[in-house]
């Protein structure tokens, strides 16, 4: 019963999201909690995956924002399927999240322990249809749309490499922009 409310929910979702793509009209701001928001989305795409990464979570209990929830959720989603595509034959699969409020901005920070990007694709990663991926299995517009959704909300989306190794990629958003 869990599994079939779960993909009910899943799919009411998807439409909603499908809605807002294909409608011309902007989703609305809201006030709603990032946290849930990140937990929902990094478990619907680690539910999916074969090989299941080892996440960990630094963030508050709660942390609210007003801003366009849907967005968040699916920048969020593509930045950890990403993540887990990236990770999928390493060993140890890794993926830390952080979030914090930082003055008048949420931030997130999705890193994996992965081998990171090389410099030569760091000017194109959110350029429309650049992708690593072999054919058919990427469009090379998660990242695209992602930086578009956050940049439409007054945010932004950078990806750098992690000190330690892997990537590491930060959305920033306004906690609540007026």
């Amino acid at each position: 019963i869990d599994g079939t409310l779960e993909g009910a929910e899943r799919v009411r979702a998807i439409v909603q999201d499908l809605r807002r793509f294909s409608s011309s009209q902007r989703e609305g701001l809201e006030v709603f909690d990032v946290t849930r928001t990140i937990r929902t989305a990094v478990d619907w795409v680690v539910r999916a995956e074969r090989v299941k990464p080892v996440v960990v979570f630094d963030m508050p209990d709660e942390l609210d924002a007003c801003a366009r929830k849907g967005h968040l959720h699916q920048v969020i989603v593509n930045l950890v399927h990403n993540a887990a595509d990236v990770l999928q034959n390493r060993p140890e699969p890794r993926i830390e999240i952080s979030c914090r409020r930082e003055g008048e901005d949420v931030v997130i920070k999705v890193r994996d322990n992965g081998t990171g990007i090389p410099q030569t694709h760091m000017d194109q990663i959110f350029e429309p249809f650049f992708t690593t991926k072999p054919i058919g299995q990427g469009t090379g517009l998660g990242l695209y749309v992602s930086y578009g959704l956050m940049k439409e909300q007054g945010g932004d989306l950078a990806a750098a490499n992690h000190p330690e190794g892997g990537a590491v990629f930060t959305v920033r958003l306004p906690a609540n922009p007026g």
